[in-house]
């Protein structure tokens, strides 16, 4: 768990985590379709066994599938993130899946089962809230390390050497992350209504209905083509500019070459004298 991975070694945890999302989401019911018969035998025709093997397989199997995938990108993201400076990045896997789980269950599939009953959770509006995550793991798979703009650590990355779109963008990932303290509020005493209406407040969502964009869910109860956070837009919005910065800004490899430069030295005896330090001028 505490070693870190390099941007290849992250490539393969990544798909892990994305081809167990896909099959316990947008391609459930095909992963069903396949396993089903499987398990079933050849003999295995619509009805029969098939018919009571599909909605069993469907209670175990989504909820297992999901978290494993949401286990999996903790590890990776926390590992990969001690090659860049912290270990902290795996709790934005953690703070976007976790917290969501019962919902998840049944986005975007009629095969799923709902165990959210009595347990406090906050849906997904859409798959489109989960576009943080995989920018994020997008950044991580390319050689971070090797970028001009990168400083050590993505809080160090600026723009132009002065806008710090760094730590502009852990802000996000924080505002975005929000449902893990969330959800553990009311263990803490927090009323659950109070929690929800906090929750309201920071994932507030802008919807497409009729063609139109609308602050908030379509009214008078009309189905939206599209939800999403706003929020999850701020994310990646400040996302793109810290791409930019990464990659093309050097001011980050100027700051990697004074850290070396600011290196100190005790040997034998001798005062702290610096290994690289600017050439004094001389009067002569």
């Amino acid at each position: 768990m505490t070693a870190s991975l390099s941007s290849g070694q992250f490539l393969f945890w990544f798909m892990a985590f994305i081809g167990l999302y896909s099959l316990a989401t947008l391609f459930y019911g095909q992963a069903l379709w396949f396993l089903v018969p499987v398990i079933a035998g050849k003999g295995c025709v619509s009805g029969g066994i098939c018919g009571a093997a599909a909605p069993v397989l469907g209670l175990w199997l989504k909820p297992l599938m999901l978290i494993a995938a949401a286990v999996i990108a903790v590890i990776a993201f926390a590992r990969r993130g001690r090659a860049i400076g912290s270990m902290f990045w795996g709790l934005v896997p953690l703070s976007l899946m976790l917290p969501n789980l019962p919902s998840l269950f049944v986005l975007d599939s009629a095969w799923g089962t709902d165990f959210a009953g009595a347990i406090l959770y906050f849906p997904r509006w859409s798959l489109f809230d989960l576009l943080p995550l995989l920018a994020l793991g997008t950044l991580f798979c390319l050689k971070l390390e090797h970028m001009p703009g990168f400083a050590g650590s993505i809080t160090r990355t600026r723009l132009f050497g002065s806008i710090p779109v760094g730590a502009i963008y852990i802000a996000t990932c924080l505002w975005v992350s929000s449902d893990l303290v969330l959800a553990l509020l009311p263990h803490a005493g927090v009323p659950v209504s109070q929690v929800t209406e906090l929750h309201d407040v920071l994932n507030y969502p802008l919807s497409v209905a009729g063609g139109a964009i609308m602050a908030g869910l379509p009214p008078y109860g009309q189905p939206p083509q599209l939800v999403v956070s706003i929020a999850t837009l701020v994310n990646l919005a400040a996302f793109m500019l810290l791409f930019v910065a990464l990659a093309y800004d050097g001011s980050g490899r100027m700051r990697r070459m004074r850290q070396l430069a600011s290196i100190h030295y005790v040997e034998n005896g001798a005062s702290d004298t610096p290994l690289f330090s600017p050439r004094r001028k001389t009067n002569e």
